[in-house]
């Protein structure tokens, strides 16, 4: 008869601080920060996202360096303000938000993490959100940090004193910050839903960028031929359209406009298109449970 014998493993219970589905959240959405910035990854997945930041934010470092030079503040605003600004930091947004959105969910699913995720206190909603607040900090903050440093640069400059000049211009701070929110809605629920149908990363941001980009044309051309209903479907338009309403401004004639429509039909498509995003993506994630 064979004799049992015993294997000593070194199994060691957990011995710290229980953080139960709380700590599950935080550590995914860290892990998330991670992925989008390329950090304790490979020098080329940093590369992308900081150097798209120092693209960004040496606009606002010019202007505000043209206006110590000559001392032409008033001039120097009026040739690159904040609704221009993003008509910069906008394309660049949708460019970083395609490649991050699948880099969040598709190696999950692909390499089985997902399953390792789901055997914790997480719920597929837990996964989304943590998922989707690491996009927003990363591309809302990359959207809003410029226009901190123009705003303050110029607070720095301005003749009113740096205390007048931030208490009387306050309100670009909070219309910029909505603006840029506006543009991660108007992206991000998309991209998302493309990254939750696709296998590889590549081809969700290819497909995620021709139908944002394509859109605009073929409605344009559309919306001229007499088909206004179709200014609503020139995707690429609506955060910029909003972010105009919002600051109060006018960069573009944008097409939802020559269409005949107000901004907040913009607002409607943006609000409509992400909850119609938000539930394919929970449909495809509790698919694969």
């Amino acid at each position: 008869m064979a004799e049992g014998v015993v294997f000593d493993l070194g199994y060691r219970p957990h011995e710290g601080e229980r953080l139960g589905r709380a700590g599950a959240r935080r550590a995914l959405y860290r892990d998330g920060l991670r992925r989008v910035l390329g950090l304790r990854r490979k020098t080329r997945r940093k590369v992308f996202p900081f150097l798209l930041t120092g693209i960004a934010i040496l606009p606002a470092l010019f202007f505000v360096g043209l206006s110590v030079i000559a001392g032409e503040f008033d001039q120097a605003a009026t040739l690159f303000d904040h609704p221009q600004y993003f008509d910069l930091t906008g394309s660049m947004a949708l460019i970083f938000i395609a490649l991050a959105a699948g880099e969040l969910l598709i190696p999950d699913r692909v390499n089985g993490t997902y399953q390792v995720y789901a055997s914790r206190p997480l719920t597929t909603v837990d996964y989304l959100v943590g998922r989707g607040a690491a996009l927003a900090t990363v591309v809302i903050g990359f959207l809003w940090l410029p226009h901190l440093v123009l705003f303050f640069g110029r607070a720095w400059v301005s003749s009113q004193g740096f205390g007048s000049y931030v208490s009387s211009e306050f309100e670009v701070l909070f219309t910029t910050l909505l603006g840029s929110f506006a543009y991660f809605l108007g992206y991000a629920p998309l991209a998302f839903a493309v990254a939750s149908v696709s296998r590889r990363a590549s081809l969700a941001a290819g497909v995620f960028l021709g139908v944002v980009t394509i859109s605009g044309p073929v409605s344009a051309q559309l919306v001229d031929s007499g088909f206004s209903s179709m200014g609503l479907f020139a995707l690429q338009q609506h955060p910029g359209y909003v972010k105009d309403w919002i600051l109060g401004s006018s960069t573009h004639h944008w097409i939802p406009e020559r269409a005949g429509y107000e901004p907040v039909f913009s607002v409607i498509v943006i609000v409509t298109l992400a909850i119609a995003c938000w539930l394919v993506v929970l449909f495809r994630q509790r698919r694969i449970t």
